[in-house]
């Protein structure tokens, strides 16, 4: 809770609970409270319970848990899960609109659970403030160095600005270099993808619209007074238990997705083995879908596919061109969909993974394209296994479809040709003409046939 005046912030500290604190009901307690008030997927429910726990005793660990959330569209929830974490989480300052001088100043003085909402009107072209953000998430590069001025001199450099000061500025010779502290735990939220560099240290929660039938409770019957004396509760006994606690990294993720789980894991740990199952599972499927939507490691996984179709050997670049634009039944690459898809950019695409184009031979064919062995370096160290395996999944899902569906076009063929024996076997008995009044649906039926063959590929 926040109180201010035209002067000055202040927090109001919740009164620790007396009674000592289940750390797993706390957990089970809090993710609830969640999910009566926003439509969200059980898995953001679960990561972002932990999270809130976290924001009490952040400062035990070297590195502090960000959480990004956007929304393709207004009215997915985004404010009013920004709401809610404020109000579960420790001294939550929330802002629709902040300055790079006011950002930095007052994570150092307060130390607070920063929640920046509606960061798409300000964000956007604001480099100093993602670089400030970007740092924040470890404790030993948490810092912001500014000159500050003599008294009564102005500052070295705008706060609010990237630009440098105009010639007329006045600027100080003298003055002293100060360290800004800038880690605290932070929420972005946003319409539209949150930057890249930002989702890459996040619990990343993509919000959708809720249908008519899912309902939720206003926030006007959102009461969080028990939750925070117990997480006060729970701070005050155990807040240095989670500092001696060894490092917990959940397999599976990369490196700075493991990072930005690792002091979640290590309260899911002190909840039980349950808690920690579920923050594992919980991390695999957040941190697998922000990699789905990262250009890169995404592009690279529709290349894993392609290539996969060609039992990893080789293949042209005319034809993986062909491919990523989504010719032959293939669903066009993303990465490309801003721009012309050629041979020439699918080279520089893939340069910037080491992957050159080569000339190859297939049959009696030679021309330039790659080989599938090209791309198990790239892979390896850009895309997480658990990416892998997620499209290998969807891709043996679509395989067990498309097999099913080749199988009852087969039955219902086979069907046809039984019918079209007996057909022919009335006129040669002299019943022909009963039969022409169903010569035209038999027509359509053929018709539907052969497209539905073009698709499949037959």
């Amino acid at each position: 809770m926040i109180h201010t005046t035209e002067k000055s912030l202040s927090f109001a500290t919740p009164a620790p609970s007396p009674e000592p604190v289940v750390l797993a009901d706390l957990l089970s307690q809090i993710r609830e409270t969640i999910q009566n008030h926003i439509v969200i997927k059980p898995e953001a429910a679960t990561a972002l319970a932990v999270w809130v726990v976290h924001t009490y005793v952040f400062k035990a660990r070297d590195a502090v848990a960000y959480v990004a959330i956007d929304s393709p569209e207004k009215r997915c929830g985004k404010t009013t899960l920004v709401s809610v974490l404020a109000g579960l989480a420790a001294k939550s300052l929330v802002a629709s609109n902040i300055t790079v001088g006011a950002l930095f100043r007052a994570i150092d003085e307060f130390g607070p659970t920063l929640l920046i909402d509606e960061a798409d009107t300000y964000l956007s072209g604001n480099g100093v403030m993602r670089g400030i953000l970007n740092c924040g998430n470890t404790w030993r590069t948490a810092y912001v160095i500014r000159l500050q001025s003599d008294p009564g001199e102005e500052d070295e450099i705008p706060e609010a600005s990237e630009t440098p000061p105009a010639k007329s500025r006045k600027t100080s010779r003298k003055g002293k270099l100060i360290a800004y502290n800038c880690y605290c735990p932070k929420v972005v939220a946003m319409i539209g993808k949150v930057p890249d560099t930002i989702a890459d240290r996040s619990i990343v929660v993509r919000m959708e619209r809720k249908l008519v039938a899912e309902k939720c409770l206003p926030l006007t019957d959102f009461h969080p007074e028990q939750i925070q004396a117990k997480c006060a509760r729970f701070a005050l006994d155990q807040e240095a238990q989670v500092k001696a606690a060894a490092l917990e990294r959940i397999a599976g993720l990369n490196d700075r997705a493991a990072d930005t789980y690792e002091p979640l894991a290590v309260l899911a740990r002190l909840a039980g083995p349950e808690w920690l199952e579920m923050l594992s599972q919980a991390a695999g499927k957040l941190a697998g879908d922000e990699i789905n939507s990262m250009q890169g490691p995404a592009f690279l996984l529709d290349m894993l596919e392609i290539m996969l179709h060609y039992h990893g050997a080789k293949i042209f670049s005319r034809d993986l061109c062909e491919r990523l634009k989504g010719g032959d039944g293939w669903q066009p690459s993303l990465y490309f969909a801003n721009r012309a898809i050629n041979e020439v950019e699918i080279a520089n695409a893939l340069s910037n993974y080491g992957i050159k184009s080569k000339t190859i031979r297939v049959g009696s064919r030679v021309a330039r394209g790659y080989e599938g062995t090209d791309f198990k370096y790239a892979l390896n160290r850009y895309v997480p296994r658990g990416a892998i395996d997620k499209r290998m999944k969807e891709m043996e899902e679509t395989a067990q479809m498309n097999k099913e569906a080749e199988a009852e076009w087969a039955r219902e063929r086979q069907k046809k040709q039984i019918q079209h024996a007996q057909d022919m076997d009335e006129i040669n008995q002299g019943r022909g003409a009963e039969l022409i009044a169903g010569k035209k649906e038999h027509l359509e039926e053929i018709r539907d046939e052969r497209k539905f063959l073009k698709q499949i590929g037959k």
